[in-house]
């Protein structure tokens, strides 16, 4: 499994964001990888605030909200050494879609955590966003 084959991910110094861009739907093997792999891009610049273009990977499930909540963010939070910041940049459809809303965690979850994360619709306002701007979000 090549992770090139299904996320693109660049690292913006300048705004010292990484950003990754899910290029197909994927399974939860190719999911952990591809978060696997962008946590490494991450560590080596100490990078904590990501930008996750999932406009064509449209699969949001419980299961992969699960591990990633659960497992890998806990994990990544400590592993960067800091408070760890998500901007899921998803299409209109995909915010109307039931259940993978219901797959997302409320804001209320994340109190108190080592890591946040938000959906938005526009890439400016989730780049706002991530450098601590106040931005309305979906």
């Amino acid at each position: 499994m090549h992770v090139s084959d299904f996320l693109h991910v660049v690292y913006r110094a300048d705004l010292d964001i990484l950003f990754g861009r899910w290029m197909r739907l994927v399974s939860g093997a190719e999911m952990q990888a591809g978060y696997r792999y962008l946590l490494e891009q991450a560590a080596g610049r100490q990078c904590r605030h990501w930008l996750l273009d999932a406009r064509r990977r449209i699969n949001t499930d419980k299961e992969g909200a699960q591990w990633m909540v659960g497992t890998f963010l806990p994990d990544a939070g400590t592993h960067l050494g800091g408070h760890l910041r998500l901007a899921y940049l998803l299409g209109p459809v995909i915010l109307r879609n039931q259940e993978a809303d219901a797959a997302f965690p409320p804001p209320s979850f994340f109190v108190g955590k080592a890591f946040m994360a938000e959906r938005f619709i526009e890439e400016g306002e989730a780049i706002a966003w991530l450098q601590g701007q106040n931005v309305s979000t979906v």
